[in-house]
């Protein structure tokens, strides 16, 4: 793992320093390009780990917010989905992407705008989970909706090639640059 610059630590320690396979087990990731397979919800959910409680599998859905509509397919958690979610709506697939992603339970939560295809109910419903049972936890949220980032620590805004502002949500709001222009649109939107 080569950086152009710089490193990357984790709990003091140089990646490059870490042996790979043990790499991979400290974060969990969920990308904002969903891939489903053709299989039951429930393996596409315990993906990292096939021996997975069932209870692990429910309590994960619980937290993606999508344990209700999973009890209303035909077959509950035992549903095969077409390959890439065939059949499921995009807000859908989201959060059965972000079970499986909780299902892990590592250590750092790497999160890419996992809210894109969610409305705004199911948004909070989701994020007030994750920051609820894993705010003790690393984790590094993408995303474009501003709401995303309520809970968060530190915000940095990317622009320009580079970070264009950093700070929590007060700091950045009292600035009144990028993100509170951000912020501010995203609001007049809703309103209209």
């Amino acid at each position: 793992l080569e950086t152009s610059e710089g490193s990357i630590y984790i709990n003091g320690i140089d990646i490059k320093e870490i042996e790979i396979d043990n790499l991979r087990r400290q974060y969990s990731y969920c990308p904002q390009d969903v891939f489903l397979f053709s299989n039951t919800v429930d393996s596409n959910i315990a993906f990292y780990n096939p021996d997975m409680p069932k209870e692990t599998v429910m309590a994960s859905a619980e937290i993606a917010c999508t344990h209700g509509f999973i009890k209303k397919l035909s077959n509950g958690y035992e549903t095969v989905i077409g390959e890439r979610g065939v059949g499921l709506s995009g807000g859908q697939k989201q959060r059965i992407s972000a079970a499986r992603a909780f299902a892990k339970d590592a250590p750092i939560l790497l999160l890419d705008d996992i809210t894109s295809a969610l409305d705004a109910e199911t948004e909070k419903c989701l994020l007030d989970n994750v920051y609820s049972k894993f705010g003790d936890r690393t984790i590094i949220i993408s995303a474009h909706r501003a709401s995303a980032f309520r809970y968060c620590d530190e915000i940095i805004v990317l622009g320009g090639g580079g970070i264009a502002e950093r700070g929590t949500h007060k700091e950045l709001m009292e600035a009144q640059g990028i993100y509170y222009n951000t912020v501010m649109q995203q609001i007049i939107s809703l309103e209209e």
